[in-house]
């Protein structure tokens, strides 16, 4: 009985240090055809959607900072920067999701 379960045990640990799993973690700034192009484009498209979520929340900070500070108030200002940068952010993330779709074969420039 012991010799069965020692062989159960080697064979079980056996399999497990040969399974390789799902693999290593993507690179989103990778080109390799090899990483899951449409993984990571999915993945600035979320982050390019949630820059713009914040990027509108910053910017009714925005409008009630001027109604409670004025126009002129470093609270305005510091929440239009805010709103800008997370604009821009949106541009990029929104740029490298189309680039990993062109690389994943679904970009416009294979359509």
């Amino acid at each position: 009985m012991q010799v069965v379960m020692l062989l159960f045990l080697a064979g079980l640990l056996f399999a497990t240090g040969c399974n390789r799993g799902l693999g290593g973690p993507l690179d989103a700034a990778s080109l390799d055809p090899s990483q899951d192009h449409l993984k990571i484009a999915s993945f600035y498209s979320r982050e390019a959607m949630l820059s713009r979520q914040k990027a509108a929340e910053h910017a009714n900070r925005a409008l009630t900072y001027e109604q409670l500070f004025g126009r002129d108030s470093d609270w305005v200002a510091g929440a239009q920067m805010l709103r800008r940068f997370y604009e821009d952010a949106a541009s990029e993330q929104d740029r490298q999701a189309s680039l990993h779709l062109e690389l994943a074969g679904r970009g416009p420039s294979n359509r």
